[in-house]
């Protein structure tokens, strides 16, 4: 299943990850925990959850690295679930919110990384 769908959701994925990293650790992360008007819980809580998307991120770029060299679909599945996840709580929680995909356009980065996930899948 050496597929170039996979193989490109994945390199995707992993610059997200690197994004998320680098420039949310700069611009999110880093000045909610120095947010002093906050209480610790709320700021604590907040960091886990930074981390824990961290973690699914890197999980997502993985899946579909994992199938490129097992040849096994279910990784493919999975990373296109999460990149799907990632993708309708992105776009539909920020119009609930009342925001803007201009001020908050995260959920979009996931868009073709579920296509190609779809893609490859022949869906």
């Amino acid at each position: 299943m050496e597929n170039a769908f996979f193989g490109t959701a994945g390199g995707l994925a992993a610059i997200w990850l690197a994004v998320h990293t680098f420039v949310g650790g700069r611009e999110i992360a880093r000045p909610l925990i120095a947010a002093a008007e906050l209480p610790s819980v709320v700021k604590h809580t907040q960091y886990l959850c930074w981390h824990f998307t961290t973690v699914a991120i890197a999980c997502i770029a993985a899946f579909f690295g994992l199938a490129v060299i097992t040849g096994t679909a279910v990784y493919a599945i999975s990373g296109t679930i999460l990149a799907s996840g990632f993708f309708l709580v992105g776009v539909g929680l920020v119009v609930a919110l009342g925001e803007t995909h201009a001020r908050l356009p995260q959920g979009w980065l996931f868009l073709p990384v579920a296509g190609l996930g779809l893609a490859g899948l022949g869906l």
